[in-house]
């Protein structure tokens, strides 16, 4: 699985979808102008009533081989779609990406240098929330040498069990997500999560590029999956489930996390007797909260 001139591995990216063909477009292109050559593109549409299904049509005629389209009659939720994919990929590695989101062109480049480097769980990026394209093409043309590359931070289950270090995708090898079974359909929110600590605790110390090669989109007048509002639900799920990985001081940040998730006001001896060493920028939102009545993250 070494990477080579003559036969790079297939990295698959899967893309769930649902009524936003303009940015869908927009998070394809970002693929198709990633430096690593390649890639295959498995999108699965949530019964969009939209072009969706034109557009993927138009991708297809003008890179044969490239793109395998699905579609769900009904919506299923984004764990199914991204697992319909995972079920139809042919790659050495996988990861994904949202429908409103984007790569930076070394993305995944940079991923599979340092995977195949490290040999990690899984490999990721730094990420940042954005609301302005243009000051996001501005990084975008930023070009990464392979000094800068190739350097790298562990992520170790415990870091992660504190809290999200990794984002919303990462890049593993295609058999181990299957291996694991996929996304938790069962989970209604928190899923990237819950999937991210079962690779570090089947796999092992993850790595994370220092770099911001992933941008998520944080226009709030639209309808998103990650903003359900089932999120404190995910978030309780998620800690019933992995709460025998965690020590007590993971336990009492991941407490206060919800009271971040429901945006609670709680009294002050709740949030201080859950304080968190490992964990204080929970501690810190609850407490802005609590006194300024502002929700952060």
């Amino acid at each position: 699985m070494h990477t080579n001139e003559s036969s790079p591995p297939l990295v698959s990216v899967y893309i769930p979808t649902r009524n936003r063909s303009a940015l869908l477009r927009r998070a394809i292109d970002s693929v198709l102008a990633q430096s690593w050559p390649a890639i295959e593109i498995l999108v699965c549409d949530e019964a969009s009533t939209d072009d969706t299904a034109d557009v993927m049509a138009d991708y297809d005629r003008m890179f044969p081989g490239r793109f395998t389209y699905l579609r769900n009659e009904t919506p299923q939720g984004a764990c199914r779609a991204r697992n319909r994919c995972i079920d139809h990929a042919r790659g050495t590695y996988v990861t994904g990406l949202d429908d409103d989101d984007l790569f930076h062109p070394q993305r995944i480049e940079c991923l599979v240098r340092l995977y195949e480097r490290h040999r990690p769980s899984f490999a990721c990026t730094r990420f940042r929330y954005f609301d302005d394209e243009g000051r996001i093409a501005a990084q975008r043309q930023r070009r990464f040498d392979d000094r800068e590359r190739d350097a790298s931070d562990e992520l170790t289950l415990p870091a992660l069990l504190y809290s999200n270090l990794a984002g919303n995708q990462v890049l593993t090898e295609l058999s181990r997500m299957r291996e694991l079974g996929g996304f938790d359909e069962a989970m209604p929110s928190w899923q990237d999560y819950d999937m991210w600590i079962r690779l570090a605790e089947r796999f092992g110390t993850a790595v994370r590029s220092p770099h911001v090669l992933s941008f998520v989109d944080d226009d709030r007048s639209r309808a998103r999956i990650r903003n359900s509002n089932r999120r404190a639900e995910g978030s309780a799920l998620f800690l019933a489930k992995h709460a025998g990985l965690m020590n007590a001081d993971q336990r009492r940040n991941h407490r206060n996390i919800q009271y971040v998730m429901n945006r609670e006001r709680p009294p002050l001896r709740d949030i201080v007797r859950n304080m968190s060493v490992g964990g204080y920028k929970s501690t810190v939102k609850v407490l802005i909260h609590k006194f300024f009545g502002v929700a952060i993250g």
